[in-house]
């Protein structure tokens, strides 16, 4: 079965605040930190040199990012990362922690002229979410291959790289249109960011709520005979006025909508 139809899981706020307090270890702390406050992979966050950590311009230098040996078409591309203000202050403290002699963000455990390992980022924040009740089981499948071969395991709800997915759906919550999230994010093409307007529900909510905030009908159910209040006929030009009023109304509102929506679609094309 194709897994093209299926969403990517997201951490809400609340989530994100119970995972924060289950983690214990401050190289964890600060690598999830930043990967969710810029949009990292796993790898990006593991390779990111201090040298490329630009406190003064607010931004990170992602550099060979996906593909570390540049040996595919089309990958291994350099970018830039915005940092955001709340973040400036913990990655200050935690560059004055590391000291000068680090070249790695985040050294390794037990070399530090290397940096840490990727999975050991990746069980540390797997036992973070099992503190906080967030290691949520989803399919369970068997083993084909190595020497766990034939086991039956389980993936789940959430991983490290769900905090990147974190990171572009709120940011398109907030109203970030998807052609900047897919440059932060490093997409080749736009096509892969759109995936998280799918689950993106406050857009939709918002997006619902303002196409029927204009006045439309009034339905007033006739309780005695359990349906549909037939208005009656006008009887006069008072009644015959207000509707007039009111058609004019929704008109206005309907040209107002429009306009709206042709000024956004010239904004973004500016």
């Amino acid at each position: 079965m194709s897994n093209n139809n299926r969403l990517p899981s997201a951490l809400n706020v609340e989530q994100l605040n119970k995972i924060f307090e289950a983690i214990n270890q401050p190289k964890l702390s600060i690598g999830a930190f930043v990967t969710f406050f810029c949009g990292l992979r796993l790898n990006e966050i593991c390779r990111l040199k201090v040298e490329d950590v630009d406190l003064m311009n607010r931004r990170l230098k992602v550099v060979d990012s996906k593909n570390p040996n540049r040996s595919i078409a089309g990958y291994g591309k350099d970018r830039y990362v915005p940092i955001p203000r709340k973040a400036i202050g913990p990655i200050t403290k935690w560059l004055e922690i590391i000291g000068t002699d680090s070249k790695w963000f985040l050294p390794s455990m037990t070399t530090p002229d290397a940096h840490i390992r990727g999975k050991s980022l990746y069980e540390q924040f797997r036992d973070s979410l099992r503190r906080s009740n967030l290691l949520i089981p989803t399919l369970p499948y068997i083993e084909k291959t190595g020497p766990h071969k034939g086991i039956q395991k389980a993936r789940h709800k959430y991983y490290f790289h769900t905090l990147r997915h974190s990171y572009a759906t709120y940011l398109l919550s907030k109203g970030v249109d998807i052609y900047t999230i897919s440059n932060l994010l490093g997409h080749n093409q736009v096509t892969t960011t759109q995936i998280y307007a799918k689950i993106n529900t406050t857009q939709q909510k918002l997006a619902v709520e303002d196409a029927f905030s204009a006045p439309l009908m009034e339905f007033r159910p006739n309780h005695q005979q359990g349906m549909r209040q037939i208005e009656q006929p006008m009887q006069n030009n008072e009644s015959l006025e207000r509707l007039r009023l009111e058609v004019e109304r929704n008109r206005i509102e309907l040209e107002k909508m429009k306009m709206m929506r042709g000024q956004i679609i010239v904004e973004r094309m500016v």
